[in-house]
């Protein structure tokens, strides 16, 4: 399965959107009382998505152009995938403030990511399949493995997957700041303090099969081939707590033996920047030895859902070479992808 275009927004590229402060939720825990604190701007998944279709902010230009010209390939039976990281995007208000600039958004109280993708499905085109995928931070990976699946079966001869998440209500936010994950107020500025700040962002991959590069090379509008998923997979483990890996690793052993890993340069890990991290880099170190790590959270923030997809991209636009793109989620779910860069 190739990939054949991405496309993403993220923190980075997001930080001077309008010169508004990009989304930044933090929690400060007290005692006996949680206090919650909210700073920057909250950017409705919709928008992201948006952008990205149509090249703002950081994205870049022909996401739309290419995906139509997959759908008008009479011979092209393409699929649609969002990747939303959480099944509903359920927020502990109905709407979101916004500065004086920015009125208020209304939303429901529960927004149905089924029902998100097909409206944004509908508006791009006739596709032959649309689907979400909800598989917490390695939702983007779950949807680039049934893209390989459909395409190698011979369903599908292309997939557009969009991996976005809306994971910052309230709810999450007690989870991850209780548990000790993402900064607290007094950590923000501190670089010493290297827990995962939040983030959000979106990312659009098209995959295609070699049947529809025979075209896409000839005709399509921007014709690319920017890498080869040689091998991906998802595991998961059993863990008493769903919010972390066990000890023994033993979900990341399962995924990472069960993708073939010979002749890889470098490693893209997950690396939250919590007690994981440790048990993680070892089975690393221990099966691969001093490998070149690569880690993206510090730069453009935990983007949940959107992480594995985001940043398995950052890496094929930024490097050379071979590497193994890893990924866990809450729930004891694990993903690794194999990626040769062209």
């Amino acid at each position: 399965m190739f990939l054949t275009h991405t496309n993403s927004v993220y923190s980075e590229d997001t930080v001077l959107l309008e010169h508004i402060p990009y989304p930044q939720y933090v929690h400060a825990i007290g005692d006996p009382n949680p206090v919650k604190i909210t700073t920057g701007l909250d950017i409705m998944p919709g928008q992201l998505i948006d952008y990205v279709l149509r090249g703002k902010y950081g994205a870049e230009e022909g996401t739309i152009e290419h995906i139509q010209y997959l759908l008008s390939l009479a011979q092209c039976k393409v699929g649609f995938i969002l990747a939303a990281g959480n099944t509903c995007w359920t927020g502990y208000l109905t709407s979101v403030k916004r500065t004086a600039k920015y009125p208020v958004y209304n939303i429901p109280p529960m927004g149905v990511s089924q029902v998100y993708a097909g409206y944004i499905a509908n508006k791009l085109g006739n596709f032959e399949y649309i689907a979400t995928d909800s598989t917490s931070c390695i939702s983007g990976h779950s949807a680039w493995y049934t893209a390989r699946n459909m395409i190698s079966l011979k369903l599908l001869d292309a997939v557009v997957v969009v991996s976005v998440d809306n994971g910052l209500s309230e709810e999450h936010l007690s989870i991850f700041g209780g548990n000790k994950l993402s900064k607290l107020k007094d950590e923000e500025n501190s670089s010493d303090i290297t827990k995962f700040r939040l983030g959000q962002g979106c990312n659009i991959s098209i995959f295609e099969s070699i049947r529809t590069l025979k075209y896409s090379i000839k005709e399509a509008p921007n014709p690319s081939i920017l890498a080869n998923i040689k091998d991906i997979y998802i595991t998961a483990e059993h863990h008493h707590s769903p919010l972390g890996i066990s000890p023994t690793g033993a979900g990341y052993t399962k995924v990472i033996e069960s993708v073939d890993t010979s002749n890889i340069d470098f490693i893209k890990t997950h690396s939250t920047f919590s007690d994981d991290n440790k048990i993680e880099e070892k089975l690393i170190t221990s099966k691969f030895g001093n490998i070149r790590l690569v880690n993206y959270k510090l730069r453009i923030g935990h983007t949940m859902g959107a992480s594995t997809a985001i940043e398995t991209a950052l890496a094929v636009k930024e490097e050379t070479g071979i590497f193994l793109s890893l990924g866990a989620g809450m729930g004891n779910v694990f993903s690794a992808a194999v990626v040769e860069i062209l």
